[in-house]
């Protein structure tokens, strides 16, 4: 009999228990949610975080906060929220640098987003863009390629171990050429110093170089995006013009804390695919340069995963070291 009881209040705890977290999962969010961007208030992560944070209160009647918590090239911040408690009231708002970059870069951070972050969604794509001055004698990446090969050019770019930088090395190792190296604090003052005809080529983000292409202070030979940007409908793929395995670019994504419930997950990925049909973000976003993604979080997962080993061959090789 003792036995019995035993065993039918354990049922009845396990019972209770479960109801106890469908209960929880059903009525998330019940309380205000915080959104950590690991970048200054007014940039493209801030934009993209505060996107989907108004899409996600829409929808939810809950409110979604963005946190700017700059620091370490976006890294401490997604450090704070792998700490959080995963009950999906502390969310990531990502992007490649301090997820697939940093991570490498900065060894003794001991961060790995694959163990430590939930991937939710991937919520935009910044594809990137061959760019030279508007004097350089050549008219396509087979003349930029062959010029290269007689003349020494120099690449601008963001800054060592950005993005940026990594994807003019990749670009590089595919072709079979070598540039000069020249780091900027950004990409603005790396694309001016290339508009003043100080350096020869960069690949930059379309949402970034467009400007001074349309402008003509710019030439583009090519987006490495898998297809044509509306941004830029007459600049080819690189894929397009027979280079294979060279899409690349910047992202953004929503993350959760290792642990947090599937069903949380689903439920914040669910409204974010809705949301990214919308026509006049769709319109907003693509005349920028940019590319809204979505997708499930197994296709961010995928994406995270990828990038990481993609840089990391490139960091260790040129052995960049944090600056």
């Amino acid at each position: 009999m003792r036995c019995f009881i035993t065993c039918t209040l354990g049922l009845l705890i396990c019972l209770l228990s479960s109801t106890f977290v469908t209960a929880q999962t059903s009525t998330y969010p019940n309380r205000p949610v915080k959104m950590i961007v690991g970048f200054p208030a007014g940039g493209a992560v801030d934009a993209a975080g505060r996107t989907m944070a108004q899409a996600l209160q829409k929808s939810l009647n809950q409110s979604f906060v963005v946190d700017n918590r700059p620091g370490v090239g976006g890294m401490l911040a997604m450090q704070e929220v792998a700490r959080s408690s995963p009950d999906g009231y502390v969310l990531a708002v990502g992007s490649a640098g301090p997820l697939t970059v940093s991570p490498t870069i900065f060894k003794n951070a001991n961060f790995d987003p694959r163990q430590s972050l939930s991937p939710i969604i991937w919520f935009v794509n910044n594809p990137g863009i061959v760019v030279i001055r508007k004097d350089l004698p050549v008219n396509s990446i087979a003349e930029l390629v062959q010029l290269s090969r007689t003349k020494q050019l120099n690449m601008a770019s963001a800054g060592t171990g950005s993005v940026l930088h990594l994807m003019g090395e990749y670009f590089q190792d595919k072709m079979g050429i070598k540039w000069m190296h020249i780091p900027y604090k950004g990409s603005g003052p790396a694309l001016l110093d290339m508009v003043a005809g100080r350096t020869d080529v960069a690949l930059d983000l379309i949402p970034s170089a467009a400007p001074l292409v349309k402008s003509g202070q710019l030439r583009a030979l090519a987006v490495t995006s898998s297809k044509r940007s509306p941004a830029l409908p007459d600049v080819p793929t690189l894929t397009e013009l027979g280079y294979e395995g060279l899409e690349m670019g910047s992202w953004m994504g929503l993350l959760a804390p290792k642990g947090t419930s599937s069903e949380s997950i689903n439920k914040l990925n669910a409204v974010l695919n809705q949301a990214i049909k919308d026509p006049d973000l769709v319109t907003r976003v693509s005349n920028s340069g940019g590319e809204l993604a979505g997708g499930s979080p197994q296709d961010f997962a995928n994406l995270i995963n990828k990038d990481l080993n993609r840089w990391a061959v490139i960091i260790n090789r040129l052995n960049i070291q944090p600056e």
